[in-house]
């Protein structure tokens, strides 16, 4: 059975800053529908296009499953007051979780800068399609989340198809870090992580997530000690 892609259309940021701020006051989701969709036109003429946009933004932001829903509202509380880091921080964590495919994306591309300075998108090509197949969708959806990632600032094109990682954004506020952990345990399905190494996650490679037992503290995640001085985070 083919692995499910979806994200085949390049996101923009002031996009999901737009979905994610309107979902707090919309009265329906057909009017949410019709003013994304207005929105969207001033970047993208294709009535296509702008509807493969409008399902990958509803996906991420508005049609979460079920055990996704408090995440997401806690994000959208956080939104409201972020700054432009933490607000990129926060997509990013609706995007690991709404989207596998954008998840093995940037954690191949998190394990190549690891090794190397610059990644062709021929390199990360050739990574994904060892894990999906030797599909013209894959081709279609590495492009795809490269493009949104340089488009957010995450990566800097060198050269042609070549691409670098920008400066990591450090997040300090506690809130959010707690929020990523959790994020970041549900889109890996890791049963636990390392406190010390999590800032290491190839799919958080944007950002620097220095993080301390007492800003883990709380009713979503369980501390526990492993061997000698390693300190285990995981969801109760």
């Amino acid at each position: 059975m083919k692995k499910a892609v979806g994200f085949d259309q390049k996101i923009q940021l002031h996009q999901l800053d737009f979905i994610a701020n309107e979902i707090p006051r919309m009265t329906s989701k057909d009017h949410l529908y019709e003013i994304v969709d207005q929105r969207l036109m001033a970047d993208i003429g294709g009535a296509k296009s702008r509807l493969n946009a409008r399902t990958i933004l509803f996906k991420i932001w508005l049609l979460v499953p079920n055990e996704h829903v408090q995440l997401r509202d806690r994000a959208l509380q956080m939104f409201q007051h972020a700054c432009r880091e933490e607000r990129i921080a926060l997509h990013w964590g609706m995007c690991l979780l709404a989207y596998p495919f954008f998840k093995d994306t940037v954690e191949q591309l998190g394990l190549l800068f690891s090794l190397q300075d610059e990644v062709p998108s021929e390199q990360i090509g050739r990574k994904m399609k060892g894990l999906y197949g030797e599909r013209r969708r894959i081709e279609v959806s590495v492009n795809a989340v490269l493009s949104s990632l340089r488009s957010w600032g995450i990566l800097e094109a060198v050269k042609k198809n070549t691409q670098t990682k920008a400066k990591r954004m450090d997040i300090l506020a506690p809130e959010l870090k707690k929020w990523l952990v959790q994020v970041l345990l549900l889109a890996t399905d890791k049963t636990v992580l390392e406190i010390k190494h999590i800032s290491d996650e190839p799919c958080l490679f944007p950002f620097l997530l220095n993080v301390s037992e007492s800003e883990l503290l709380g009713d979503e995640l369980e501390i526990s000690r492993q061997g000698v001085g390693k300190l285990m985070i995981g969801l109760k």
